[in-house]
């Protein structure tokens, strides 16, 4: 094994918290945390890491914790990452955040970019799904249609929702009540959420998809791929849409956030056992015949991993995949990297996400 790669963590939430296990598992790299709450590290401390383990209270702190570190990671919120993002630049490290590149991150980011790599959206969806709908796409463009969906679902469904606290509660309320970005005849535009509901089947299991937002707002990776349309769903158990619906609609809690917040957070459980689905179809003519193609792909929990559930799991692991490819210098070392066009069988092969599988 080569040099370590030494990593910076900022933010000792849940998905801050998993990729440290996840990183500190591997001969590959050196971890340190940082955050300002001491409770947070406590967490970290309790699961043994080996990994250094810092609290900051301002951002001078920060920017010292950075010095000598190859790559900082933005596990936090959206609102904090341009704090990061000007740390790495002055420190001259690279970056990698679990957000979607928008025009302002992409000019913020710039200046770094030109001397290290900028990883952008490095979880789910958006990150490993692009992947997937990319490569897919690719072997088979031109296509004239897209369709993306993603599903985090409990494996044991207990109420009518058929739903959980997977990953978090405002997450999921923007998901259902903000537009979603989309290609409709060629052309990038925005769609009302909830909309275009269909049935799937999957190995014998029912399912329903809808669109919702926040997959993937960034469809440019698919120019050129999809002629016609690109659509991003959600996937749940039969049923959750009309009670999503009656909650928003019937009972005016789209108008309502804090009540709707507040409603969810205390009664969906928290799940800890989900299954997180990932499929993409693309549709298109060869000659005069009508083509489609499906692929699907199915991950749960790992105890042996980590105490995380899958989508926490699956999150974390692509963005470990992405750091080790750094490390052994398969990702070129500098500009905006375009991880979507990383084989997907590579990925799934690897050390992080196979174990996940199944």
């Amino acid at each position: 094994m080569g040099k370590k790669l030494k990593v910076t963590i900022v933010g000792a939430g849940n998905i801050g918290t998993a990729l440290a296990v996840t990183l500190a598992q591997s001969e590959e790299f050196c971890v340190q945390v940082i955050d300002r709450s001491e409770d947070a590290l406590d967490r970290l401390r309790s699961l043994n890491l080996t990994a250094d383990l810092r609290n900051i209270s301002h951002a001078d702190d920060l920017q010292k914790s950075l010095s000598n570190q190859d790559v900082v990671v933005a596990a936090v919120p959206a609102r904090a990452l341009d704090e990061i993002a000007q740390a790495a630049a002055r420190a001259n490290i690279h970056y990698l955040d679990f957000t979607g590149m928008t025009p302002q991150s992409m000019e913020m980011l710039a200046p770094l970019a030109a001397q290290r790599a900028v990883f952008k959206g490095c979880g789910v969806s958006p990150g490993l799904i692009t992947n997937v709908a990319y490569g897919l796409a690719i072997n088979y463009a031109p296509v004239s249609d897209l369709i993306i969906r993603v599903g985090a679902i409990p494996r044991y469904p207990s109420n009518r929702l058929g739903y959980g606290q997977i990953w978090n509660v405002d997450g999921l309320i923007d998901e259902y009540t903000l537009p979603s970005t989309a290609i409709r005849n060629g052309q990038q535009t925005s769609l009302s959420p909830l909309e275009e509901y269909g049935q799937l089947m999957i190995d014998g299991v029912a399912y329903e998809e809808f669109i919702t937002s926040g997959g993937i707002e960034d469809l440019s990776v698919f120019s050129g791929l999809a002629r016609n349309t690109v659509t991003f769903k959600t996937i749940r158990y039969p049923g959750h849409l009309n009670y999503i619906r009656f909650l928003l609609d019937d009972l005016g809690l789209r108008n309502r956030r804090d009540m709707l917040r507040s409603l969810l957070y205390n009664a969906l459980p928290v799940i800890e056992d989900d299954v997180l689905i990932l499929a993409v179809t693309v549709r298109g003519n060869r000659g005069h015949q009508p083509t489609e193609r499906t692929v699907c792909h199915r991950f749960s929990p790992n105890k042996t991993v980590g105490p995380f559930n899958a989508l926490t799991s699956v999150a974390t692991a692509y963005a470990a995949s992405l750091l080790s490819m750094l490390n052994r210098e398969e990702i070129e070392a500098r500009g905006f990297v375009p991880h979507h066009k990383v084989d997907v069988e590579t990925l799934l092969g690897g050390a992080f996400l196979r174990p996940l599988i199944g």
